[in-house]
């Protein structure tokens, strides 16, 4: 009654012997590590089944002993009070911690997310400073050579032939080299288009240069019917005729690549992107190649020099060459798909 009631009065028990008695150290360390409420269940019914039967466990309270010296059963509400205390601290620091490694990753991340924003923009800078020189070069010439042979053109007089060579310069010098620059992403202007709208402004401007190219073709027709002069003698009138069919030929291809998806029972996706690549490449070659050799024409040397003409050439053959690398790599790439699809 006397050490026995004393020693109970004193005592409260405290979180490292409710630890030691669910378990090791080894078992507690890792339970402070298992946040998730299926292990903390766990715990709690490892504790209930070593909880002592005569063990005076109370949290902040004092047992005073029985007249036999010995100490009362602890109660299930004292057991439960004992449970919500550990299982709230328990929880508590998983949360912390599970906060502060989010905490962490979220910052490595948005770090991470800003080197990476910031690379690409100095890609971009980079990117678009040259785009701006090429563009600003390549459209330079375009309409200088557009500009000048339109100029020829209606210098002394406008006549029915007049409009052939304006349209078909205009036509294919800058129409057709600006829808083939939006599909390439070779514009600077289009660049960072959808590829919807690259879509759709090809293909206008490709419907707008063949209503120019079939005018000028007309024009031409019918100014040699005028005339009295046979048709497609010259080099430059042969290269003319081939030229306008290749171009057809890939109008037709256009017509199936914008309607591929209502086409592909009749013909793949793939062969009709192809053939409008090749075609459409192949006509622009021989287009520029037909001007190229109209400014040598007896009607164009009759007012310009040799360095003019030359002058001329040069700025025709750099468009050429700037324009049809990115096509001819597309085409390159689809053959290659047309092939394994085969196999």
């Amino acid at each position: 009654m006397g050490k026995d009631g004393t020693e109970s009065r004193g005592t409260t028990v405290p979180y490292d012997r409710l630890v030691q008695d669910a378990g090791s150290t080894a078992d507690f360390s890792e339970a402070q590590q298992n946040n998730n409420d299926a292990g903390i269940a766990g715990r709690e019914q490892e504790i209930r089944q070593h909880l002592p039967v005569n063990g005076s466990y109370r949290n902040d309270a004092q047992h005073v002993s029985s007249m036999g010296g010995e100490e009362p059963e602890a109660t299930s509400a004292e057991h439960e009070q004992l449970f919500a205390d550990y299982r709230d601290e328990e929880r508590k620091d998983s949360i912390e911690e599970t906060s502060a490694t989010d905490e962490g990753m979220d910052r490595d991340k948005r770090n991470g997310n800003r080197n990476v924003n910031n690379r690409a923009m100095d890609r971009g800078v980079r990117f678009s400073r040259k785009l701006i020189l090429a563009n600003v070069l390549i459209n330079g010439l375009m309409f200088a050579v557009a500009g000048y042979i339109t100029y020829h053109c209606f210098n002394k007089a406008m006549v029915l032939f007049s409009w052939h060579p304006t349209f078909m310069s205009i036509g294919y010098l800058i129409l057709m080299s600006q829808a083939v620059l939006t599909m390439s992403g070779s514009n600077y202007f289009t660049h960072r288009c959808h590829h919807r709208t690259k879509v759709f402004v090809h293909w206008l401007l490709q419907a707008l240069a063949g209503i120019l190219i079939t005018i000028a073709s007309v024009c031409i027709f019918l100014n040699k019917v005028r005339l009295g002069k046979p048709h497609f003698q010259t080099l430059h009138g042969i290269f003319g005729l081939v030229t306008v069919c290749v171009t057809l030929a890939s109008i037709g291809g256009g017509v199936t690549t914008k309607y591929a998806f209502q086409l592909r029972h009749y013909i793949s996706p793939i062969y009709g992107k192809l053939m409008h690549g090749i075609a459409g490449t192949v006509a622009y070659l021989l287009a520029t190649t037909t001007i190229s050799l109209g400014v040598y024409s007896r009607w164009f040397q009759e007012d310009n020099d040799a360095n003019v003409r030359l002058t001329l050439v040069i700025a025709i053959v750099t468009i050429a060459l700037y324009l049809v690398v990115a096509p001819i790599a597309n085409s390159v790439l689809r053959i290659k798909t047309a092939v394994r699809s085969m196999l």
